[in-house]
């Protein structure tokens, strides 16, 4: 197993952008608006020769609402599943009262601590903070986590302290699977029921999850990272920077993601709004599964099922080669399902073609259906896959204003019904074909 670094610390003292910074990329919000991280963030890093999994929290808080008792909750059991605990402090504050009740906690939880103060800037600046040495852990590592300074020897002194059996031997490919949806279709009851503990904030108020947030969990006796995204609105709903920052977000995820699960909610239907996340999706060139919620609900279930198929079949032409499964969040019903169309789909997602496979569809499909417009025929001079993930192929042709839509079409219809191709977009590109020298 991979050592386990959490980072913690009360609100808006930079864990969020110290955990960006670790990592070289924007994952989670940063924003200067006290509990933005509200659920735990996995990233796996390497760092030399070594492999371990930070996790941003949300800010310890004081406060009892609702929303700040289920982040302390998740704090609590970061600190406790992690082997290193980055105590982050506001070096330019100093200290606050509330730091001395966290450093009270970790020293009660005998996890390896490492006390970092951040927002000092300059050199200048750390002799402000020696004042932390009295919360007791030893030596203070001063860094600016939005400057990046000195934050590869906050790696290292985490290096320093990971274990040497915990060494990387050979990287494994895990599946990353992303969530997406409109807000409150049960994304995040999805993660909670797959990783059997309660890793992500749920309630009824739409917008609960607003950063997009990994954990790894197990399925069908495999490992998976899964990602679960703030809800998408419409562009119009967007109106202000937390919620752009959310979308955004979600979008970067999606980047990374090998699989997206596009979940809607049987109560609802197919409506505009997953219309617009699959339009990302395709846009994104990503595999897709369509994975209806709160099936537990429906009545007349053989019949909800068939309204379903056929209301993504028409609204969702585009996408009509991805699969569709019932499943709750609540009950587990089909969940295990989601990871072994995951792992089916992205076989789809990264197959390639030999040159044999390619030439006997396209020979059969010419002599089905030649295809000539204005007393000119289409002549696909050459063919190849040039590409996978997704499989994309390029055709030559003797005249490019010939190539109609509609024969495109039938061309990726003939590949998906030799080959499969389900779950998966497949790129047709077309250009004019030039003789090479040797047949002139």
């Amino acid at each position: 197993m991979l050592t386990k670094v959490a980072i913690v610390g009360r609100p808006n003292v930079g864990k969020s952008a110290l955990f960006n910074r670790l990592i070289g990329r924007k994952k989670a919000i940063v924003h200067k608006a006290p509990g933005t991280t509200r659920d735990r963030n996995d990233c796996e890093i390497l760092w030399k020769d070594k492999k371990f999994i930070v996790t941003d929290t949300a800010g310890w808080s004081a406060d009892i609402s609702v929303f700040s008792r289920d982040m302390s909750r998740q704090l609590d059991v970061a600190i406790k599943e992690s082997d290193i605990v980055l105590f982050v402090v506001d070096g330019k504050t100093g200290v606050h009262p509330m730091d001395g009740e966290i450093a009270h906690q970790i020293r009660l939880s005998r996890k390896k601590p490492i006390l970092v103060a951040n927002k000092i800037d300059t050199q200048a600046e750390e002799v402000r903070g020696y004042e932390f040495y009295k919360l007791g852990f030893g030596d203070v590592v001063f860094v600016s986590a939005s400057h990046g300074r000195s934050t590869h020897d906050l790696l290292d002194k985490i290096w320093e302290n990971i274990k040497y059996d915990r060494k990387v031997r050979e990287p494994r490919e895990i599946l990353k699977i992303i969530l997406v949806g409109k807000p409150n279709v049960g994304k995040s009851s999805f993660v909670n029921a797959v990783a059997k503990e309660e890793r992500s904030i749920v309630c009824d108020v739409p917008g609960t999850t607003r950063d997009s947030f990994t954990v790894r969990v197990q399925s069908n006796g495999k490992e998976y990272v899964l990602t679960d995204t703030a809800g998408l609105h419409r562009g119009s709903k967007t109106k202000d920077d937390m919620e752009y920052l959310s979308t955004l977000s979600a979008d970067y995820a999606v980047e990374d993601a090998d699989v997206a699960v596009l979940i809607a909610d049987a109560s609802q239907g197919i409506g505009e709004t997953e219309v617009k996340i699959a339009r990302l999706l395709l846009e994104k060139r990503k595999p897709v599964i369509v994975a209806v919620n709160k099936w537990d609900l429906i009545e007349e279930k053989e019949e909800a099922a068939k309204y379903f198929t056929e209301q993504l079949r028409e609204r969702m032409k585009f996408m009509n080669w991805a699969d569709i499964i019932f499943i709750s969040a609540k009950t587990g019903q089909r969940l295990d399902r989601i990871f072994q169309e995951a792992e089916l789909v992205f076989k789809q997602y990264s197959k390639e073609l030999t040159k044999e496979e390619l030439s006997g569809v396209i020979r059969d499909a010419l002599a089905e259906k030649p295809y000539a417009s204005k007393g000119k025929v289409l002549k696909l001079k050459e063919y190849a896959q040039v590409a996978s993930k997704p499989p994309v192929f390029i055709f030559s042709v003797n005249d490019i204003e010939l190539v109609h839509f509609s024969y495109k079409r039938f061309l990726e219809n003939r590949l998906r019904a030799r080959f499969g191709f389900y779950g998966t977009p497949i790129i047709l590109k077309f250009r004019k074909y030039y003789k090479k020298a040797a047949e002139q």
